[in-house]
């Protein structure tokens, strides 16, 4: 009989003291890795996302009054409130301390020493805890406990002004990018530490932020201006300097993207394929240097060309040719996208809930995880019972005073 496959963090548990995005997002990875991951809620309100009622001016209710986005960055999670703010709570808290291998948290710094669950005062519960924090800008320097969000954090990154508006204005990008990129960070930082603490019994903190995240994300154009002084242009389809990396629309108004970065090499077959062979041997488009300088003329002459037929005709054709392109696509077409049925890229809760699937696939342990995110408190006496060590009627007792829920 063959053996159920064990996730590759079974066992560890990890708690979380998380709020919004940032922090769910860290520790929501881990959970889809096999962690048990217990979020600490506050009592009679639990994180504020489960009360977000719109994002980015599109509404976040679903039908049956839960909240989109706690629900899609806290699923395979359990869920216990407890009132840090109190002390028999903090003593509740301390107790799961002593059992965890793990805390993760995006609370500031001002409001984790308030709860005495800073590092330091952990640490000296369980010495080989790891704790994890997402920040807005780094644990050192000046600004390190300014507020921040992820409007701010990206502000702070540069990235606004990688797709600036016609008129040179930053822009902000929908979607909590920061949030998710610096806690996703955080997540692949907290399986360093793991390991780290398996192979050598040092345990550390791991600290991400918006702003490294951000800057990471942009790694490519922050190495261009720190060792040859100059930034990238923005995008600017008429302008590519390669005519064969850039974007068309085509006769049903779809966009596909040709990604030909070896110009030379596809140049004949291109032009064949588009139905202008002559152009093959024109003087001002035969070599890269003068496509490069003739830009302007070819991208008009391809813009025309493109036109003629609908996406479906050139993706077939650039198919069976090898070209390098893609469709683009818009994210309302993801879900028929046959690349991402095939992947499972995309999951359904058991919740009901349609989701993004865990970032990348292991070959011998699938991460087949697939609960939705846990009702407020619904695992309080489970936890304190099994975890905690407390009795029936202590966690009534505890119940009664409102330190849990």
């Amino acid at each position: 009989m063959e053996q159920p496959v064990r996730l590759p963090l079974a066992g560890i548990r990890v708690l979380d003291l998380t709020i919004w995005v940032q922090g769910p997002l860290a520790s929501m990875m881990l959970a889809d890795l096999g962690a048990e991951v217990i979020k600490i809620e506050k009592p009679g309100q639990g994180d504020f996302s489960r009360g977000a009622q719109s994002m980015f001016g599109q509404p976040q209710k679903l039908t049956d009054g839960r909240s989109l986005m706690f629900e899609i960055a806290n699923r395979n999670k359990k869920a216990v409130a407890i009132d840090l703010r109190h002390p028999e709570g903090q003593q509740v808290f301390y107790r799961l301390v002593a059992q965890a291998d793990v805390v993760v948290t995006n609370l500031h710094p001002a409001t984790l020493r308030e709860f005495r669950v800073d590092r330091e005062t952990l640490l000296a519960i369980k010495p080989d805890l790891i704790y994890a924090h997402a920040t807005g800008f780094g644990p050192q320097g000046p600004h390190a406990e300014d507020p921040c969000q992820d409007t701010v954090g990206m502000a702070r990154s540069g990235f606004m002004f990688s797709t600036p508006t016609a008129e040179g204005a930053p822009t902000y990008p929908p979607g909590a990018l920061s949030d998710i990129l610096s806690g996703t960070m955080l997540g692949f930082g907290v399986l360093a530490a793991l390991l780290a603490r398996e192979r050598s019994g040092v345990a550390q903190a791991v600290w991400s932020s918006q702003l490294s995240a951000m800057i990471w994300l942009q790694y490519y154009n922050v190495a261009q201006v720190a060792n040859m002084g100059a930034d990238f242009a923005p995008f600017d389809r008429t302008a590519v300097a390669n005519p064969l990396m850039n974007l068309y629309r085509c006769a049903d108004g779809q966009w596909i993207a040709c990604g030909m970065a070896v110009a030379q090499r596809f140049w004949p077959d291109f032009c064949a394929v588009m139905g202008l062979s002559e152009l093959a041997h024109d003087s001002r488009f035969a070599k890269d240097k003068q496509r490069a300088a003739h830009r302007g003329e070819l991208i008009a002459i391809l813009d025309t060309a493109f036109a003629t037929q609908p996406r479906a005709h050139w993706e077939r054709l650039f198919r069976e040719k090898g070209f390098w392109f893609a469709v683009v696509n818009r994210v309302s077409d993801l879900a028929a996208d046959p690349q991402v049925i095939a992947n499972h890229y995309l999951v359904e809760l058991d919740s009901g809930l349609k989701t993004v699937a865990f970032p990348f696939t292991l070959e011998k342990t699938p991460v087949p995880q697939t609960h939705g995110a846990p009702t407020f408190g619904q695992h309080t006496d489970e936890i304190l019972q099994h975890v905690c060590g407390y009795t029936p009627e202590e966690v009534l007792a505890l119940k009664e005073k409102n330190v849990a829920w």
